[in-house]
């Protein structure tokens, strides 16, 4: 019989938290009882589907969780209460809890909105009006904070609770003041590919550590915007990447082929009406398409039965030791790794095995490093029922010495969660779609015309005006000279140097911020189009 795999935990010192596929249970912490389980609840409380997104308020008595019905439920972790159900306008990427009684929540169309904790009764009537800032209509009401031109991949809360930090799909990171997330307080611009993972380490509160597809984990200080360091982490991960992508060969179509003249008037696409209207007739999820790997009309997708090594940063963390270190998990890969924080010009990677693709982590504040693998996982990519595998532990527990993780007595919670799962279907289990950032994230479009892109950055300006003015000889499309002309801009920006260029102004001794005028905005503006 096949099980569902643990997607996410929760660990306190009384009750802790699991979710596996769309069922939550909570497991007395010394003794690993089961306490409470959706299981056993009514099946209108139960998800449809997985639980894509959890988030443990910082008193550790309520649970936020969303998945694919976009559904953002609020639990009462004592008894496994279903406080509130709220319909969410899209599909949720990233949830967490700020200042103890709202709830953030990050979409696919780059917009975080704020929801009470408790709603009130007047948060339902308010839902069908429109923000004039937002994207879309909010059918729970919920407040707009700010929005990205693209798919927010995650978010964080400075330990102050004063500024809130963004990833999105098209490599940028912003930071906001919060709730007042009109106001930007800077950019950490530099990544060239998508960011997956944020982190602010506890000893280092003005340090920022990023990562996503580059190659890279890069530091930096937040508040500026300035890269303090590269950590070159790839070539350390790629030999334990055990899941990886189907390749996807993509065919690029000439952008004026599929464009008709009008004497007397300007070029208009074919069949563009009967596009947006297939477009209004569909659910609201096909909306969402505006994040979608395939653009409309430019791309041709033929699938291969060839993969590919796709890098995606998972989660990042980090533990206050002697000598600090920074932990982090790649999707696909079977062990954790990580590096010390220090000011050395080339960071040791190091590694602890697991031997099974990792699905998420959490560390304990004594060190201790929970976890969750993915056991049942086949080498042909499928799935083995229970037992098939010499190790089938859904859950490893390490413990942090003085440089290295080590195994340590298995513990009753652990022994709990390795013993009493939950039973799934095959269905159940492709339906989970434990890798779907492998696909989700890179846009696949770039990997065919990354050497083309790479010629073309060679170009300088006055090639790219006279291609851009349409005396095109390489057969350039616009869509890549826009992206052309935005790396060069960036590069432009980085040369001269942040702190200088963009005048941000240092934070007052007191800790308070202070606004200073219309400057910073109209520049965030500028940059990110939002």
């Amino acid at each position: 019989m096949s099980r569902y795999p643990y997607t996410r935990f929760f660990w306190q010192s009384e009750h802790s938290i699991v979710i596996a596929g769309p069922h939550i249970q909570v497991l007395d912490t010394n003794t690993g009882d089961v306490l409470h389980s959706t299981g056993k609840c009514e099946e209108d409380q139960i998800a449809p589907g997985p639980i894509r997104c959890a988030a443990l308020s910082d008193c550790g008595k309520y649970l936020a969780t969303s998945g694919d019905d976009k559904k953002l439920k609020t639990w009462q972790v004592d008894d496994l209460n279903l406080l509130s159900s709220r319909v969410l306008p899209k599909k949720p990427t990233y949830i967490n809890f700020a200042n103890h009684k709202d709830i953030l929540v990050a979409d696919k169309f780059g917009d975080i909105f704020r929801y009470q904790l408790h709603p009130d009764s007047n948060e339902s009537s308010s839902g069908c009006e429109r923000d004039a800032l937002s994207s879309h209509e909010n059918p729970s009401g919920g407040e707009l904070i700010l929005g990205h031109a693209s798919l927010l991949t995650t978010f964080l809360l400075t330990a102050d609770g004063q500024y809130i930090v963004t990833a999105d799909r098209d490599e940028h990171i912003r930071v906001s003041w919060y709730p007042q997330g009109y106001t930007i307080e800077s950019y950490c611009l530099g990544h060239q590919k998508y960011v997956s993972a944020l982190h602010i380490p506890s000893f280092s509160s003005r340090t920022l550590i990023s990562g996503g597809g580059d190659s890279v984990l890069k530091i930096w200080d937040w508040m500026s915007g300035k890269l303090l360091r590269n950590i070159d982490v790839f070539s350390a991960v790629q030999p334990f990447i055990a899941v990886k992508a189907p390749k996807k060969k993509r065919e690029w179509k000439n952008e004026d082929e599929d464009i008709e003249p009008i004497e007397g008037k300007r070029e208009r696409r074919k069949n563009k009406g009967k596009r947006k209207e297939k477009r209004s007739g569909d659910d609201g999820d096909t909306e969402e398409s505006q994040n979608s790997a395939t653009p409309e009309g430019q791309l041709g997708e033929v699938s291969t039965e060839e993969s590919e090594v796709v890098f995606v940063v998972h989660r990042i963390s980090s533990i206050l030791s002697p000598v600090p270190r920074i932990v982090f998990s790649v999707v696909g890969a079977t062990a954790i790794f990580w590096f010390p924080m220090n000011d050395d010009s080339e960071a040791c990677i190091q590694h602890e095995p697991f031997y099974k693709p990792i699905i998420d982590f959490t560390l304990e504040d004594d060190g201790s490093i929970w976890v969750l693998l993915d056991a049942d996982r086949s080498s042909q990519g499928g799935w083995s029922s229970k037992g098939e595998s010499d190790d089938s532990n859904l859950v490893e527990v390490r413990r942090w010495t003085l440089d290295n993780f080590t195994a340590s007595d298995p513990l009753p919670l652990a022994l709990a969660l390795n013993s009493r799962t939950l039973p799934a279907t095959q269905a159940d289990l492709k339906v989970l779609d434990l890798y779907s950032d492998l696909l989700a994230l890179p846009k696949h479009f770039e990997a065919v015309a990354e050497d083309r892109t790479h010629d073309l950055s060679e170009m300088g300006v006055d090639d790219i005006a006279t291609a851009d003015s349409g005396s095109n000889d390489g057969g350039i499309s616009k869509r890549e000279l826009g992206r052309l002309k935005h790396k060069q801009a960036l590069r432009r920006l980085q040369e001269v140097g942040r702190g200088a260029s963009l005048d941000f102004e240092p934070l007052p001794t007191d800790g308070k911020r202070v606004k200073s005028g219309g400057r910073r905005d109209t520049l965030a503006l500028g940059m990110d189009g939002t």
